[in-house]
């Protein structure tokens, strides 16, 4: 009686630490156009600071946004400092095209929103294939792509299939490329139940894509109980829901439209690095400029 029950704790000791082996410690890298003032010198030892506080992986969260890295010389500075967080032991997550008027763009009309959904596929590949040929597809050991998906515009059934559509025909898309994981962020505000907006990240999990849930303590649109909801709604161990949590590490004190925000103190950034994700999932944060030690870096 005592031997079943024993394999079954093995067994469960094995999956959590398969899972566990699995799982990454990565902050986001948001490129700006700013950030090219910054000398040449400081980028590999600022990377290697990064690696040495226990980071196994940077996301960058877009190759281009807009108009901005598309060009030859924005192209090839961006490209430096990817190989240059690559030689110091981080592994790549590369974003895609980002479009600055997503959220405008989704609320179109259907028809017009299919068109959209396969404008920015398009883009996304010529962007991957690009960052393939230059950096070379063993640098790259995932694809983000830079939208996110949030908790009002997708509640109908008929777009959100739109949505999944998408996201499992990028998954293919990029599959022929790089056959790499493919990641997207979500966030939550309130316009869903907890378990509703579970019900959402499950569908997009679904679509091959993985989901990374924001835990909005940085943007502050929900009190912590309200928060404490939708994520434990989001993770539950049982279900297949967020594959990670995106911790935000410093405070808005702006509005949506025009972000601004500040970092957290020494000890409240200590405490929101010390986090990890629950259910062996990913432990992700938002961003790098606001790591402590990088003020004298990047500007925020």
């Amino acid at each position: 009686m005592v031997k079943p029950a024993l394999c079954r704790l093995v067994g469960l000791a094995l999956l959590l630490t398969a899972l566990l082996a699995d799982a990454t410690t990565a902050i986001f890298y948001q490129p700006q156009l700013r950030d090219r003032e910054v000398a040449q010198a400081q980028w590999p030892s600022a990377f290697a600071q990064v690696r040495a506080r226990g980071f196994d992986t940077l996301v960058v969260q877009w190759t281009q946004y807009g108009d901005a890295f598309g060009d030859p010389a924005g192209h090839a500075w961006l490209l430096q400092r990817v190989r240059e967080a690559h030689a110091a032991g981080l592994r790549i997550v590369l974003g895609l095209d980002s479009d600055p008027a997503f959220f405008q763009r989704q609320e179109a009309s259907p028809v017009a929103l299919d068109t959209y959904l396969r404008t920015l596929s398009r883009r996304n590949a010529e962007a991957a294939r690009r960052w393939v040929d230059d950096l070379g597809s063993a640098a790259i050991v995932g694809w983000y792509l830079p939208l996110e998906i949030d908790d009002r515009r997708w509640r109908d059934p008929a777009v959100r299939r739109q949505l999944l559509d998408y996201l499992a025909a990028e998954r293919r898309q990029l599959d022929g490329i790089a056959q790499r994981p493919v990641y997207v962020t979500s966030f939550f505000a309130g316009n869903m139940t907890p378990t509703r907006y579970a019900e959402l990240l499950t569908d997009v999990q679904r679509s091959g894509v993985r989901a990374w849930v924001q835990d909005g303590a940085g943007t502050g649109r929900l009190g912590r109980g309200e928060r404490e909801l939708y994520l434990g709604a989001a993770s539950q161990c049982a279900g297949s829901h967020a594959h990670g949590i995106v911790h935000e590490i410093f405070r808005q004190i702006g509005e949506d439209s025009a972000f601004t925000a500040v970092a957290l103190s020494a000890a409240e950034a200590d405490a929101a690095l010390a986090q990890r994700a629950p259910c062996g999932g990913d432990s992700v944060f938002f961003e790098l400029r606001y790591l402590p030690g990088m003020a004298t870096v990047l500007q925020r």
